[in-house]
């Protein structure tokens, strides 16, 4: 998966719902595991002010993460 900066401020067009259920989709994708995450309105306020403060070498880490992920066949 490629997680650029375009890429990071479409996530963060998305109202906190729709971001909620993209973090989930990509999180089941990858084989990750959210429960202890527990998200909820105030995680999701949480994410997106990290998401909005990263730089350029984070989101390139966390690409290779998620690409380097087991994700599910």
């Amino acid at each position: 998966m490629q997680f650029d900066r375009n890429a990071l401020n479409r996530l963060l067009m998305l109202n906190d719902k729709q971001l909620e259920t993209v973090v989930k989709k990509l999180a089941e994708e990858y084989g990750l595991d959210l429960a202890r995450l527990n998200l909820d309105p105030d995680n999701i306020k949480e994410l997106r002010n990290t998401l909005r403060r990263a730089d350029d070498a984070t989101l390139q880490s966390l690409g290779e993460q998620l690409k380097n992920g087991k994700l599910k066949p």
